[in-house]
This record gives C-alpha cells, sequence and structure tokens, in this order.
C-alpha cells in the first residue's frame, strides 16, 4: 500500500508561476501515483485573496496556518512524511514533528541577498532592504530550514547554497520535471485560429517570461532592441508575460521599453492562461532569458519543449538545463545583438519566400532534448528520495 504525504504550502499560487506551476506537478504525481510507492490526497494550503489587509495576511501566515498544520500532525493520521514544497513555507515546519520533513527549495535569493556583478552592470539579487515584517519572516524562514531532514533543491547551484548555509541539514539534487507531451506544438492551423496568435499582425515575435525584478534584466533586453536599426525594430514584437512593476520600485518594464525605444512592446501582466501562453511560446521565434540568476528557470525548459529557441544568458542555474554551448555570456552586448539579429534574419528570410507562411516551425531537436527534463525522471527521483527517509 502506498504511504500517504502531507503537501504542505501557504497560499495557493497558480500554475503559470515557477513555484505555483513546481507545487502542482509533484502534487499531480502524487495522486496519480507516478511517485512509486508514494501517494497524497491531501494538499494543506489556503486560498490567496488578492484584498487583503497586510495584518490579517501576517496573522494567517504567521499564526493561523501554522497552527492548522501542527494540529494536523498531532491527531491521528496516516501521513509518513510532510512535504513543503517551497523554501518560503519552511516557518510551517512543526517543532519537534513527528514524522520526517522535507523541503524543496528552489533558490535562496531572499534568504541571503546579495549584488551580482555582470559586465558594468550591478544587479540586486533578492531585496537588500526588506522591512522589519519581512526581516522577521525571514528569521522564520531560516530557523524552519533548520529543522527539516532534508532539503530537495532543484538545481546544482541551489544545492551548492543549501550546503553553504544549512551545512547541518541533509541536501541533494532533484531537478523539476515538465510533462513534455503537453507542450507539443497544435496543428498549424490551430495556432493560426486561437488567441493570442490569431490577434498578431505578422512581425519577428520575441518573448520574454519572468517577473520585472532586477535579476530578471529587463533593461538589458530594452536597450539591447532600442538600439537595432529603425526598420528592425518595426518589424520586431516584444511580448512580456509577467508583472511589469519592478518589486523594489523604479520605472516598470512598460516605462523601461519606451525610455530606450523599443518601438513594439506588449505587456501581457501575470494572469495569462496556460493555453494562451502556449500560443505565444508557438508563435514566437524565441525566447529571451538574459536572467542574471534563477533557482530552476522553468520559462527556457517549456520554450524548448515547445520547438522555440532560446536566447539564455550562461549563468546559474538556467544554464543547467540548455544544450552544450548554446548560453550567451551575460554581458557580450555584441554576441545577444547578433544572436537576435540572427533569430530576425530567419524570420525575414521565411516571411520573404512565403507570404502566407507566419508562424515559424517547432525545432524537434529542442523538444527532444526538453525530454530529458521530462516529469518522469523527476517521478523517479523523488521516489527515491521519500525511500530514503
Amino acid at each position: 500500500m502506498a504511504k500517504q504525504v502531507l503537501l504542505v504550502r501557504g497560499g495557493a499560487l497558480g500554475v503559470n508561476t515557477g513555484i505555483g506551476g513546481a507545487h502542482h506537478n509533484l502534487s499531480t504525481s502524487l495522486a496519480q501515483g507516478d511517485i512509486q510507492g508514494w501517494t497524497s490526497s491531501k494538499s494543506c494550503e489556503y486560498p490567496l485573496k488578492k484584498r487583503m489587509n497586510p495584518f490579517s495576511r501576517i496573522y494567517k501566515r504567521w499564526y493561523a496556518h501554522p497552527k492548522r498544520v501542527a494540529k494536523l500532525l498531532k491527531k491521528q493520521h496516516d501521513f509518513s512524511i510532510l512535504h513543503v514544497t517551497d523554501q518560503e513555507q519552511a516557518h510551517l515546519i512543526p517543532e519537534h514533528c513527528s514524522i520526517p520533513v522535507v523541503v524543496t527549495v528552489h533558490d535562496l535569493f531572499h534568504f541571503f541577498p546579495s549584488v551580482l556583478k555582470v559586465g558594468e552592470e550591478s544587479i540586486e539579487v533578492g531585496d537588500q532592504n526588506p522591512r522589519w515584517y519581512r526581516r522577521r519572516d525571514l528569521t522564520k524562514l531560516r530557523t524552519g530550514l533548520a529543522r527539516a531532514d532534508l532539503l530537495v533543491c532543484d538545481s546544482q547551484a541551489t544545492l551548492s547554497a543549501c550546503q553553504k548555509h544549512f551545512p547541518h541539514v541533509k541536501s541533494v539534487c532533484v531537478p523539476l520535471g515538465l510533462n513534455v507531451q503537453t507542450f507539443v506544438p497544435e496543428t498549424r492551423e490551430k495556432v493560426d485560429m486561437l488567441a493570442p496568435a490569431s490577434e498578431f499582425s505578422k512581425a519577428c515575435h520575441l518573448l520574454i517570461v519572468g517577473s520585472h525584478a532586477p535579476r530578471k534584466r529587463l533593461k538589458f533586453i530594452c536597450q539591447l532592441i532600442g538600439d537595432l536599426d529603425s526598420e528592425v525594430k518595426q518589424n520586431i514584437m516584444v511580448h512580456h508575460v509577467g508583472g511589469d512593476t519592478c518589486p523594489y520600485g523604479g520605472p516598470t518594464a512598460s516605462q523601461l521599453a519606451e525610455q530606450y525605444g523599443v518601438t513594439n512592446w506588449i505587456s501581457h501582466g501575470g494572469e495569462l492562461s496556460s493555453a494562451s501562453l502556449m500560443q505565444l511560446r508557438h508563435a514566437s521565434e524565441a525566447l529571451l532569458f538574459p536572467s542574471a540568476s534563477e533557482g530552476f528557470g522553468y520559462p527556457p525548459l517549456e520554450a524548448m519543449a515547445s520547438g522555440t529557441p532560446v536566447l539564455c544568458s550562461d549563468l546559474p542555474s538556467h544554464n543547467e538545463l540548455m544544450p552544450d554551448e548554446t548560453c550567451l555570456q551575460a554581458d557580450d552586448k555584441e554576441a545577444w545583438n547578433e544572436a537576435i539579429l540572427s533569430v530576425y534574419g530567419n524570420w525575414l528570410s521565411r516571411s520573404k519566400n512565403d507570404e502566407h507562411h507566419v508562424w515559424p516551425t517547432p525545432r524537434s531537436g529542442l523538444m527532444e532534448f526538453a525530454s530529458r527534463f521530462d516529469q518522469s525522471r523527476f517521478c523517479l527521483r523523488m521516489a527515491e528520495v521519500y525511500d530514503s527517509l
């Protein structure tokens, strides 16, 4: 009989967010019996409300929800493992927990913020000056991680960080998985008909997926595209999927685009549906991913799984996901410029030869490479992790 895993997180993040998607994939795999010998019929979480005053939010996060988790484990239960599905919820680990505790660690940016030097840029990774309640929150999270029995890191870079900052807690690397089959492109006719592809004019569409945190380096991309020849810029359409506002102040992504002369910039926000995001991938010539630092980096992997080329910076840990010798030096503006112009040239050549064929042909080699990170491999590895406890 399969053993029960109690999955725990705070607010139920959407599946299109990195952490929310990782939780969803793990929860689904356990519920479907894909992780041999283990199952889960319960996630301890709560719905996120857009309009909730700060005091209520803090009360729920620091007191009400931790009390609920502890209560579940104090009464009679059949759970064999408690799995906190991201490090931002490590405060939920009860003291003197009666069963082994696993925490998935995606990154430690905010636990131990730093300033990363990339060429002439000084990039803030994590919040350098958190407010008092966030400082208290981080103390709770660090204390919680120290109580865990095992930290499951989704990249080698995160594993190294955990071994450095939490040397007394066992940690292992288990790359996240992706249901690769769901990313296989639809027929070209269906892509043409579905939104948002059906609303696009004929252009060289480029995709950016991610927030406007400084480490995402949207300013770098805006500068690059803004410096292109005016005729080239007129034919390039940049789609940004993610929050437009910088979390630490400063201009929005849209304002940066306007400031640096990016002619065509569309901000889709962070609430785009999975189906619409998939159509964006299939309609785009390439994903631009200049990030200075990532925990795992779903967007490049998802793009490759859909057959979409990726222009990716050679920095951890998203560079762990890319084929050998395909990443670009993060600070090499000339290399990035050449790569973007190459993508544009491919689009221009195709559009001249065939007036009716707007969308790019998916790259089968990229889809084959992405299959290395199929969810089935993740499930095999997680079974080993659970069994070890």
